[in-house]
């Protein structure tokens, strides 16, 4: 068991509000284990706290193996908010004290090769969870209420190493979710770092696949992206992939006209630039 005061992997500073015995979030890993259940910290707030990087929001992701009438059960006069439009895909929302809490259960999800949408299905372990996740990075977990460390894909690893990889074969990730061919974009550009070969060979292979996924979230994950201090790593990444002729042919266009005034660069480069 991890402790906050292991010597080897101590709890970041960052987390330990979230893990104080009055907190919200201990206050929910308290009432689903009392109720026979699983809870773990999971998403970004577990991947930023490891890089020592402020979370923004009071927003928290909660995996557990309770299935969501369960998790809606457990919250009801408890929360001050509950809300149930994801409860058909495993998420219950609430929100205590002013922390809202997504708390969904464990997934095994399997996209249809047509679909836009995923056919949920549930797991028991929270391993198969976040195997499903888009990158290793986001495929760690905090066991609650009692903190520790899970990583089956050496997610710490690569965020030390500066390395982006999915927890299974990126084929099967992008496949699953085309759109997170894109979200690796904001990644590289975000934190700095560099694409395994393995994916960036997929992104090339698969970025046909980007059609079946929606304007309107291909539209937020760019502007994510752009709203970034410095967006160009991304940027780069969605040309030179073949990524943006899915949905932005003009970018690559560009390469193809000299900048009349800084004769050195393509008008893409000085763009970018």
């Amino acid at each position: 068991m991890v402790g906050e005061n292991d010597p080897v992997t101590p709890i970041p500073p960052r987390l330990r509000p979230l893990l104080d015995a009055a907190s919200p979030v201990q206050q929910l890993a308290g009432r689903l284990v009392a109720g026979g259940h699983r809870c773990y910290l999971v998403g970004g707030s577990v991947r930023d706290a490891l890089l020592d990087v402020p979370q923004e929001g009071n927003d928290v992701d909660v995996a557990t193996d309770a299935r969501p009438d369960a998790v809606e059960r457990i919250v009801r006069g408890w929360a001050d908010h509950v809300w149930l439009q994801g409860q058909r895909f495993g998420t219950v929302g609430c929100e205590k004290d002013g922390i809202r809490i997504e708390i969904t259960t464990f997934r095994a999800e399997v996209y249809r090769p047509e679909s836009r949408k995923p056919e949920v299905a549930f797991a028991d372990d929270i391993e198969t969870d976040l195997s499903r996740r888009d990158f290793t990075i986001n495929a760690m977990a905090l066991r609650l209420p009692d903190p520790e460390l899970v990583d089956p894909f050496d997610g710490a690893a690569d965020l030390a190493a500066k390395r982006l990889r999915t927890p299974l074969e990126p084929e099967v990730s992008f496949l699953d979710d085309p759109l997170r061919m894109m979200r690796a974009a904001r990644f590289v550009a975000a934190l700095a770092l560099e694409p395994e070969p393995e994916l960036v060979a997929a992104v090339e292979e698969l970025h046909g696949r980007m059609e079946i996924v929606s304007a309107e979230r291909m539209r937020d994950e760019l502007t994510k992206l752009l709203l970034l201090p410095d967006p160009s790593a991304g940027l780069w990444f969605l040309c030179r992939a073949g990524l943006s002729d899915e949905f932005m042919p003009e970018l690559n266009a560009m390469q193809l006209e000299q900048d009349p005034i800084h004769q050195h660069k393509d008008v893409l480069a000085h763009t970018i630039a």
